[in-house]
């Protein structure tokens, strides 16, 4: 039997999945909140549409349940096991010819859930409980400060909007909602044991340092600091203190963006735009904690998370201030 709410996580999911093309603008229709916010229905508008959906998810925001999740913020992670893992159980694979780069891409599980509340609805509670609804704000959350076009805020919006209200009637769970998962890997440097786990008795340096690898390495994984600084999150700060803004991966460029502003002295500067961002992330998880009551326990999750990278801010600000030649650029 069709589920109303089915249907529409089915719709959503779809445009997560692709760019608008022409063909879809009749299934948009189904969703006025949706067809609204399209820009036009010409080749021009929709290739226009085209460029938005790769500068946000192509470039900037990878919308994989992984990398929110696990601690290497990489793809076919251990975090996306967990979710295979559940399909496997359901007997879902995902559509034929769909480009995800992996099984965890928002619009699969959304397809997903889809399926599981017209046939399997346990399924579909662990796919919404366990996975959905624990990385899905964070990432809209990420998204919004991209400012994207009104039809990818519609579409965060409405993704957000179901995903927490159907919450509401799913079993809460109890406890931390993260799973436990491996440690990422470390890098070695070349040869076979270039991605090997660390080694809990691995050496500890003879002497305090602070190095700028350190620093990026705990700020990258939304998993350990509660948000997923974007590329254009970090040009955005380097603007702000007026220094270049570099290309590469992020790791590159907030490595640089450090750099820079050691280089000028801008790091507490630098540490007061971040610690802005923490902010700002807090201010948005409570303010959807309040609208989504079933929400608080996740909040609460993705608020101890930030207050991890804020003290780590601190850190860094009470270390520059103490002892400046442990900053080691």
């Amino acid at each position: 039997m069709t589920h109303p709410t089915a249907t529409a996580f089915r719709i959503l999911g779809h445009f997560w999945l692709k760019e608008v093309r022409a063909a879809d603008v009749a299934t948009i229709a189904a969703l006025p909140e949706l067809a609204e916010t399209l820009p036009g229905h010409t080749a021009a508008d929709l290739d226009a549409l085209a460029v938005e959906y790769q500068r946000l998810f192509g470039f900037n925001l990878p919308p994989y349940e992984s990398i929110f999740i696990d601690p290497s913020t990489m793809l076919l992670a251990p975090g996306t096991e967990r979710l295979v893992a559940l399909y496997r159980r359901a007997g879902w694979t995902p559509p034929a010819g769909s480009r995800a780069g992996a099984p965890d891409h928002l619009g699969l599980e959304l397809l997903a859930l889809a399926d599981f509340m017209e046939q399997q609805p346990p399924a579909a509670e662990q796919l919404l409980a366990r996975h959905v609804a624990l990385w899905l704000p964070a990432f809209v959350s990420a998204l919004e400060r991209l400012a994207p076009a009104p039809f990818y805020a519609a579409l965060a919006g409405l993704t957000l909007q179901l995903t927490l209200s159907t919450l509401a009637d799913v079993p809460s769970l109890s406890g931390n909602p993260f799973p436990v998962l491996p440690p990422p890997p470390v890098y070695r440097g070349s040869g076979p044991d270039e991605f090997s786990p660390g080694r809990a008795d691995s050496p500890e340096p003879a002497e305090p340092e602070l190095r700028l690898r350190d620093v990026v390495s705990h700020l990258l994984p939304p998993s350990q600091v509660g948000l997923y600084l974007t590329r254009e999150d970090i040009a955005r700060v380097a603007q702000s203190l007026g220094l270049p803004a570099s290309m590469g991966d992020r790791r590159h460029m907030l490595e640089t963006l450090f750099r820079q502003a050691g280089e000028f002295e801008l790091v507490p500067a630098l540490l007061a735009e971040l610690t802005h961002l923490f902010d700002h992330a807090a201010s948005t998880y409570t303010a959807w904690a309040t609208d989504f009551p079933a929400w608080r326990g996740y909040a609460g999750a993705w608020q101890s998370r930030l207050q991890t990278g804020q003290q780590h801010l601190q850190t860094l600000e009470q270390t520059l201030a103490q002892e400046q030649a442990l900053w080691q650029f």
